[in-house]
Order: structure tokens, then sequence, then C-alpha cells
């Protein structure tokens, strides 16, 4: 079954949160390549933070979430773990 554009979102950030409560989830970087893209996240309203990295792509002029784990990867930017050390994350 195919998606409709009322699956996807209209920015980057929508479509990393996913159903997350805005107030539950601060972006604390992405990375753009063309049409898919990586996003940190820092999930909860408050220290403790839960790290969280998203994969998303773009389609038909949408974003749509393709995967997310909890954690940053091993390629993580060090200006998005600096990011996410000023906001309060270990």
């Amino acid at each position: 079954m195919e998606e409709s554009a009322d699956d996807r979102y209209e920015t980057l950030e929508d479509a990393a949160r996913g159903d997350i409560p805005q107030r539950f989830a601060t972006v604390v970087g992405s990375w753009v390549d063309g049409d898919v893209a990586t996003v940190w996240l820092l999930t909860n309203d408050r220290p403790p933070f839960h790290p969280y990295e998203v994969n998303c792509e773009l389609r038909n002029g949408r974003w749509d979430l393709e995967s997310g784990f909890g954690g940053f990867g091993v390629g993580t930017p060090d200006d998005v773990l600096a990011q996410a050390r000023r906001l309060g994350w270990p």
C-alpha cells in the first residue's frame, strides 16, 4: 500500500519527531543530502534527556520518517554532540 501525502510531513523536524509531542523532542542537529536526511534529537522535556537518531526521506515535497533508534550513532557530528551537551545531555 502506498502512503498518501497526509502520512508525511511538511518539515524535516516534524517528520523526525513523528508522533512525539513537540515539547518532548528537541532537534540538536540535522544533515541533509538531497532527498535523505539524518536528524538528532533529545527526547524528554528536561534532563535526563534521551538521545535519538532518525533517518528521513523527502518524497514529492514532503518528509517521511524512515527509521530511528535510541542513542547517537558512531558518526554523530561533533557539533551535534556539543549542542546536546549545552542543553544538559551528559
